[in-house]
């Protein structure tokens, strides 16, 4: 297994799907169920190997979770979230429902039948088992996040196909959420600890599940838990608040567990090659290889020679933003990063109907996310906003204007931007124009920085020692000073103590565009704030006195801008003609998605989730 892509191969035979659908019948590892997982490490490799392949990473084509957050506030599409909006029905948990249990039943498929004996279970194979663990723990954490109270699939259920015994009853959220936790210190136990001071992604490059990677999500499980049961509190989605043990728990994980360890986060410094406040970040998704950056524990490689390949920079420096319909991504979004002395922007500004001046002196985050003047959108395309000059012949106004490339606000189909803010993460700076081999990210160091800086800042312990060792190396990564937080009138939510909110900004800065977003605005029962006209979003000013207006030639501001759809002020509002009224997000269904009504049918032991039609 030393050094190995894993490039992983689905076996022959049918990947069984939901829980209660397909309990009647055998996994594929035919012809002999029994024994495949008694003696051979092989084996038990393999079986492990494929359960990697269930995991999110990009295909082949389309842009993968670069899209994802649609279902958000970062990014606007033609095609709007429906969740959003109110328009889910009882049968929109299904899909959801059904892939998370058919994955946890893959996993303790290996757990009833392993059976490999003391003297064949070397350090690799119990490393092997502790990577079920984690399977096992990030299945039950997905359906936790979108049903709340679950049945714990601890066992191989299939002993029980019959209708009395598959009356099996719910476990309550925190508990799930311990149980998921144990499942992960299980884990950590059984995955060898690190060699010569190394951590232990080190071993394979990161490319297979390792003990840091566990840390982190048990850091992201109990940060779930402990804001959901904190902000749903008196609610019928939380019936009681352990959020305090939690938050703790996260703070726990940092302090005995991760933080020891020794990772890093990549830093400009580190990199000669380095010469912009944006590359360090850049460079943990727009590269080929990652296994030198200790900071991404967990990430998905790319061979084209072994016909594993995606079109994520093909896509996006054509212009794509959503898979599905026009779009782009949100003004909001732009407006959550810092100034470079770490003051907040005032959106209200008049300067920034500029385009240009969005990006004077900001966070490199928003350099490295947001497509502006001086990038590029392939190799013989840079982006340039400046006025049209209209003097002369229109063959001389062609010359002096051929530098100008702005956003593709006129495209077709899914090339046509409507917000004016273009998706740069992820484009590799090769500008390939097919197939492309750019990694995946899956977990990062960076994200327990800020799970336990959200923690703190909960439980009132953020102080200057938090923030050293959290935001401050996030902030020096981004070019951004650390100021001491207060309170920012314009931030989306208000009313949060000022340290709160600033991990929240930082959060959001730090994991746009890693499909992070639409949890957050769960757990922290936000999404309410989308509702109505202001808060489906809006885009870049498309004012006639301001510089994209003007950067389009007379004839395309006439043929091409008269389709852009902009509120009175100027600002492009994509969503007007969609959702004239706004999003209306029903608070007191739309947290969490409705259990299967054949489900419910089967085992008498669920309930419905609230606001749901229990029938």
């Amino acid at each position: 297994m030393k050094n190995k892509i894993i490039i992983l191969t689905v076996f022959a035979g049918l990947l069984l799907s939901a829980c209660s659908d397909y309990l009647d019948r055998k996994p594929y590892t035919q012809p002999n169920n029994e024994d495949f997982l008694k003696t051979r490490e092989e084996n038990v490799e393999s079986y492990i190997n494929n359960l990697y392949t269930s995991l999110p990473a990009p295909a082949q084509y389309g842009i993968g979770v670069r899209g994802e957050e649609v279902n958000s506030d970062n990014i606007l599409s033609e095609k709007y979230d429906m969740r959003l909006n109110g328009e889910n029905n009882q049968f929109s948990g299904s899909d959801d429902w059904n892939k998370g249990y058919k994955n946890l039943r893959m996993v303790n498929y290996f757990f009833h039948y392993y059976a490999v004996s003391e003297v064949d279970e070397t350090d690799e194979v119990l490393s092997l088992r502790g990577e079920a663990y984690f399977f096992r723990a990030y299945w039950h954490f997905y359906l936790l996040t979108r049903f709340g109270n679950i049945p714990i699939m601890d066992d191989f259920w299939d002993g029980n196909a019959t209708l009395g015994g598959l009356q099996i009853p719910v476990t309550k959220r925190a508990d799930a959420a311990r149980f998921i936790l144990n499942d992960l210190k299980a884990a950590i136990g059984l995955i060898p600890e690190a060699r010569a001071n190394l951590h232990s992604r080190s071993k394979y490059s990161g490319l297979r599940v390792n003990r840091e990677t566990a840390m982190i999500l048990a850091m992201r499980v109990a940060l779930y838990e402990g804001s959901w049961e904190k902000y749903h509190k008196g609610t019928d989605f939380a019936t009681e608040d352990n959020s305090e043990e939690f938050f703790k728990e996260v703070m726990n994980w940092g302090d005995q567990y991760l933080f020891p360890v020794g990772l890093t986060l990549h830093m400009t410094a580190t990199n000669p090659k380095a010469t912009n406040i944006d590359d360090a970040f850049s460079e943990l998704f727009n590269s080929n290889d990652l296994s030198n950056i200790s900071e991404v524990t967990f990430w998905k490689k790319y061979s084209i020679a072994d016909g594993v390949f995606n079109t994520v920079t093909q896509q996006l420096s054509g212009g794509v933003t959503d898979n599905v319909k026009p779009s782009g991504l949100s003004k909001s979004l732009v407006d959550n990063f810092l100034n470079v002395d770490g003051t907040p922007v005032d959106p209200t500004d008049e300067k920034y109907k500029d385009f240009n001046e969005v990006f004077k002196d900001r966070d490199g985050r928003l350099l490295a996310m947001v497509m502006h003047t001086g990038c590029k959108f392939k190799s013989n395309s840079l982006m340039n906003v400046r006025a049209y000059d209209e003097t002369g012949t229109e063959e001389e106004q062609k010359e002096k204007n051929k530098d100008i490339s702005s956003p593709r606000l006129n495209g077709d189909g899914i090339y046509k931007n409507v917000t004016g803010f273009h998706t740069r993460l992820g484009i590799d700076t090769t500008y390939v124009t097919g197939n492309c081999e750019t990694a995946h990210v899956m977990f990062r160091y960076a994200e327990g920085l800020l799970c336990y800086a959200e923690a703190a800042a909960e439980l009132g312990l953020y102080n200057d020692g938090v923030a050293e060792k959290t935001l401050k190396p996030l902030r020096q990564r981004a070019g951004v000073a650390y100021v001491t937080p207060a309170a920012d009138p314009h931030f989306p939510f208000q009313g949060l103590p000022p340290a709160v909110q600033e991990v929240r900004r930082e959060r959001r800065s730090e994991l746009s565009l890693q499909g992070f977003r639409l949890d957050d605005l769960m757990r922290w029962r936000v999404a309410g704030t989308l509702k109505g006209v202001e808060g489906r979003g809006r885009g870049a000013y498309l004012g006639k006195d301001g510089v994209l207006y003007l950067s389009f030639s007379p004839t395309l501001r006439k043929e091409g801008l008269n389709h852009v759809l902009t509120d009175n002020e100027g600002w492009m509002d994509p969503l007007k003609e969609y959702l004239p009224e706004g999003y209306k997000f029903n608070e007191d269904r739309d947290y969490l998605l409705p259990i299967p009504p054949d489900e419910i049918q089967m085992d008498h032991e669920l309930n419905q989730n609230p606001g749901w039609p229990t029938k």
